[in-house]
Parts: structure tokens; sequence; C-alpha cells
């Protein structure tokens, strides 16, 4: 705010309430945090587009970019007890993504919908409890169990299919 040259009382007088303010702001945010995660991925599929997806998303300089980073983390919660027309908002690019999830996921891994929703449910999830807790290494830790279950092939001693 203050780079935009507002302050906080003038910038919440804008909008009429939080949910409005969910609702204005997160289909950009939506739309940059995919643009980020989804650039230069146009032409893979299946297994390495899965691979780079994880490996942007559930990294320590994702977990450590809060501003910069996906919006879902953050402000998952607040969308949830907002109203409907912020949960309307949210629904609409979460089932916009998890549709371009399902149609690049790995065709071995099972529903390409239910599969899609998994992994952006592990994905904000993982970066929620490693932005959550003071212990680099347990961060850490908690990234990494998210990219192994995110692909399962990739764990040590995954049985073979």
């Amino acid at each position: 705010m203050k780079a935009a040259g507002l302050t906080p009382g003038g910038f919440y007088a804008h909008f009429h309430s939080k949910e409005v303010l969910l609702a204005e702001t997160l289909p950009l945010a939506l739309r940059r945090m995919r643009q980020w995660l989804l650039r230069g991925l146009e032409g893979e599929r299946e297994l390495a587009w899965l691979r780079e997806v994880v490996r942007r998303y559930l990294s320590r300089t994702h977990r450590d970019a809060v501003a910069e980073g996906c919006p879902m983390p953050a402000l998952t919660p607040d969308v949830g007890r907002a109203g409907a027309l912020a949960q309307e908002t949210f629904e609409t690019h979460l089932c916009d993504l998890a549709a371009e999830f399902a149609a690049r996921m790995p065709s071995a891994f099972g529903p390409p919908g239910e599969r899609a929703l998994a992994t952006i449910a592990l994905f904000v999830g993982g970066v929620m409890l490693s932005r959550a807790v003071k212990d680099r290494k347990l961060s850490g830790q908690i990234l990494r169990a998210c990219r192994l279950l995110a692909i399962p092939e990739e764990a040590p001693n995954a049985p073979s299919r």
C-alpha cells in the first residue's frame, strides 16, 4: 500500500467488505499464480509436466516468497469464512486450475479429475504447513514429503507398476 501511495484507511474504504476485497483481488492473484506455475510448460504432458509443477510449487523458494507466491495458502482460510461472492470466485479459479491439471496428469495416476484436486490440495496444505512451522528443517521435510506423495513413483523404494 505504501509503495502505491495509499494509506490503510484509504485502501480499505474502497472495498465495502473483506468479501468484496477478496472477490475483486482473487482473480488477478490466481491468474498470476497460474501463469507463474505453468510458464514454459505448454508442450509438456504427463510425468515431465508434473515433475516441473511439483518442483516449482513445493520448493523452498515458493515457501519463502509469501507475497509473490500462490495466494491460496494464505487466503484459503479467509475465503472459507467469507460469503458466497468470494467463495464462488475462488471456486471458479480452483476448478479452472484443476481442469488444466487433469488434462496434463499422468494417465497411470488414476482418475485425472480427482488426482488434480488431490494434487492441488496437497500443494496448498503442504505450503501452508511449511510456512507455519518455525523449524526450517521440519519445514523442508514437509515440502519433501509432499513432493514424494505428489509423484509416488519417485519415492525411494516405490513399488514398480
